[in-house]
């Protein structure tokens, strides 16, 4: 899968129908390459930019809270996209990365721009390699979960990346995840806190931590006052039609971002969920029925 930031999604029941997820992100890809095509379309490249100006702060700000040395860390990154990602867990001087995307041309593009780094085409909600189990010290998975429409590939997907880990190893991925009803639209489905919060616990992980991604800047989806959507798409329009009004939307919202994202515990758009794989034995007893 891809990286990218959450479309709008209509508040509908999410649905079922077979969704070719390859084949849509492969012709996006050509179609727009860069940041473009992993983010939001719509809103325009400088504005993008700045959003992952966002996401590199929060990123870095999370993992510097961790105190982990990361001289010694094997990381394995789902859904690398332009390997934006990948530049950051090598910032960190991380031991050893491997990356991973569902398309041809992410690949492809992903290995030549990281010629020494390891890059997998694969779809990480297919059965997972028994080769590739208890191999790494983190797995992340940025904004690449929601992508997956169909439950039972989701599901596959988090036991997929529990067997990737080794015992104690952490999982981080980003995701809106909603209060209420679950919603969706052609390739995205946001489903509810409760029920990936029951589903990464009966998989055998420790729910450590949830910390906003962003606050204003993506579409309040989680929002239940439609006049803050309202008026979020109102102040956001011009950022749908002008560069120009992009990049100076996105300047002036960068710097208070950065300040909610750090002294809010949740928000009503996109987070960072960490998860540490417990031990075989501590939770096999304690398995909770879905809702």
């Amino acid at each position: 899968m891809i990286a990218r930031h959450p479309a709008a999604a209509s508040p509908t029941v999410p649905s079922q129908a077979r969704f070719d997820a390859k084949s849509y992100w492969e012709t996006r890809l050509r179609q727009h390459p860069g940041l473009c095509g992993v983010g939001n379309t719509r809103m325009g490249k400088p504005y993008i930019q700045w959003l992952y100006r966002v996401r590199r702060t929060v990123f870095l700000r999370l993992l510097g809270s961790l105190g982990t040395d990361f001289s010694r860390a094997r990381i394995f990154d789902i859904g690398s996209g332009t390997g934006f990602y990948l530049e950051l867990w090598k910032e960190l001087g991380v031991s050893s990365i491997a990356g991973c995307d569902l398309t041809e041309i992410a690949v492809s593009r992903l290995r030549s721009k990281f010629p020494s780094t390891r890059i997998f085409e694969m779809d990480i909600s297919d059965a997972l390699l028994p080769s590739a189990r208890e191999e790494y010290d983190f797995v992340s998975a940025f904004d690449v979960l929601f992508h997956i429409v169909e439950e039972e590939r989701y599901e596959q997907a988090i036991r997929n990346v529990h067997a990737l880990l080794r015992p104690g190893g952490l999982f981080l991925f980003s995701d809106l995840l909603v209060h209420g009803s679950p919603l969706s639209g052609e390739h995205v489905t946001f489903r509810s806190l409760n029920r990936v919060e029951l589903l990464l616990r009966n998989t055998g992980f420790a729910v450590l931590r949830r910390v906003p991604m962003f606050v204003l800047m993506e579409e309040p989806l989680d929002s239940r006052s439609s006049v803050y959507r309202f008026l979020w798409k109102l102040a956001t329009y011009p950022a749908r039609h002008s560069g120009l009004a992009g990049f100076v939307l996105g300047a002036l919202l960068y710097p208070l971002e950065c300040f909610l994202t750090k002294i809010f515990d949740e928000s009503p758009t996109t987070e960072i969920i960490a998860c540490q794989k417990r031990p075989a034995g501590l939770f096999e007893d304690s398995r909770e029925e879905t809702a």
